[in-house]
């Protein structure tokens, strides 16, 4: 009796472990009691679940290539493609009228040049086979109302220019000269065509070209809209993982709590209520320390993922600006290169 009397009240020494001097500052287990030493299998469990967290809370890089299959995207890309068929067709237009109307002053312009030429050679011809007819033709000009007289579409202005008063007795000289006079007509009338059909060319590809670089922009500006929303809701999904982790971490702390204070009140070897209180104090204290510093872990990591995300955010949208300066210097550069290859006049006759 005296010996389960003795065994009793030595049982907590064995169930608890005596703490060294106070130099030490270690905790020894009684001698005879069993030591548990992690093993290779259970740190190799923890490490693997620190792994799963980190991978829990890994985000995956913005794909650019994605963001233009959005359906927002894709019905701009065809806007666009729209704009650019509708200004083509209406340049060829534009081109097509000015070919025509070029083409009829040409055709004009010969037709009246070959008429003037004919009715000179038919007049110079009349005159030659009769030449008593050039004194009345200088009689018909001293006669003529005085507002016809100078003018270069007057035939009888031949007579007065010529230094004998008479028409010449060759047929070619009047003719050769009239054909001068139309060719002339006719290289100047191309010429000024010409300068007209290359500046409407510029100013088509200025169109084109502004057109382009406008579609440009506003690609990328939907493509920057569609980077930040995307952007936001990464940022969201973290912190709501964080907050669920958070929610975990509070309830195993609880569930911790009650279970260390259940296993204290359910201890036999506490034979005092002060003592036991005394054992839930401290239990309580260790417990607060240790969840606090839990949390501030938690909070920690949490501060930490989301400045690497911030990070990544703002790399990937300095490198779609990079992208939208690239693309519209490209532009540039082939517009440029356009006009350089255009810059000989162009001619449509």
């Amino acid at each position: 009796m005296q010996f389960q009397h003795f065994f009793m009240e030595c049982w907590p020494l064995f169930c608890y472990p005596i703490p060294c001097p106070p130099c030490s500052g270690k905790e020894t287990p009684v001698p005879g009691t069993f030591v548990q030493k992690p093993s290779t299998d259970n740190l190799l469990a923890l490490n693997s679940a620190g792994g799963a967290a980190e991978n829990k809370f890994k985000v995956e890089n913005i794909n650019i290539a994605e963001l233009r299959k959005d359906k927002c995207f894709q019905k701009q890309v065809k806007k666009h493609l729209k704009d650019v068929e509708e200004s083509k067709k209406r340049h060829q237009k534009l081109r097509d009228a000015i070919q025509k109307q070029q083409q009829t002053s040409v055709d004009k312009l010969v037709i009246d040049n070959s008429k003037q030429a004919s009715k000179k050679k038919n007049y110079q011809l009349a005159t030659s086979s009769n030449p008593s007819s050039s004194v009345n033709s200088t009689a018909a000009v001293a006669s003529r109302h005085p507002s016809l007289s100078g003018r270069a579409s007057d035939p009888l202005q031949l007579v007065v220019n010529n230094s004998d008063g008479q028409y010449p007795n060759s047929n070619s000289t009047g003719v050769h000269s009239a054909r001068e006079c139309g060719d002339k007509k006719i290289r100047d009338l191309v010429l000024n065509q010409t300068d007209e059909w290359s500046n409407l060319n510029r100013l088509h590809e200025l169109e084109e070209f502004e057109l382009r670089k406008k579609q440009i922009r506003e690609d990328y500006d939907l493509l920057r809209k569609l980077l930040l929303e995307a952007q936001k809701a990464q940022m969201t999904t973290l912190k709501m993982r964080f907050e669920a982790e958070n929610k975990e971490l509070k309830q195993s702390q609880t569930k911790k709590s009650m279970d260390d204070t259940k296993l204290v009140q359910q201890d036999k070897g506490i034979k005092t209520k002060a003592e036991r209180d005394r054992r839930v104090k401290e239990l309580n204290e260790k417990n607060v320390k240790m969840f606090v510093e839990e949390r501030k872990r938690l909070a920690t990591k949490c501060r930490r993922h989301e400045e690497q995300l911030e990070k990544r955010h703002a790399e990937q949208s300095e490198g779609l600006d990079k992208e939208t300066a690239k693309a519209i210097e490209m532009e540039e550069m082939n517009h440029r290169e356009a006009l350089l290859a255009s810059s000989r006049p162009e001619s449509i006759v």
